[in-house]
């Protein structure tokens, strides 16, 4: 499982610094993890949006004078 280092430390993976990418196993990446060394680095972007402007209507009424 990969993960990305928020803080630096040393441990197992040898010298990690913050914001490199390490692969690690799923109980080692939980422990990590719990004392906030690392996060996710898999997790799925959230969608865009969709940002369409609505069709005009078609009876659309002019403006008065």
């Amino acid at each position: 499982m990969k993960v990305k280092a928020e803080k630096a430390f040393e441990g197992q993976e040898g010298y990690v610094k913050r914001g490199d990418v390490i692969e690690v196993s799923e109980m080692r990446a939980r422990e990590l993890k719990r004392v906030g060394l690392v996060k996710d680095v898999a997790q799925k972007a959230a969608p865009a949006p969709s940002n369409k402007k609505a069709p005009e209507p078609e009876n659309k009424a002019k403006a008065a004078k």
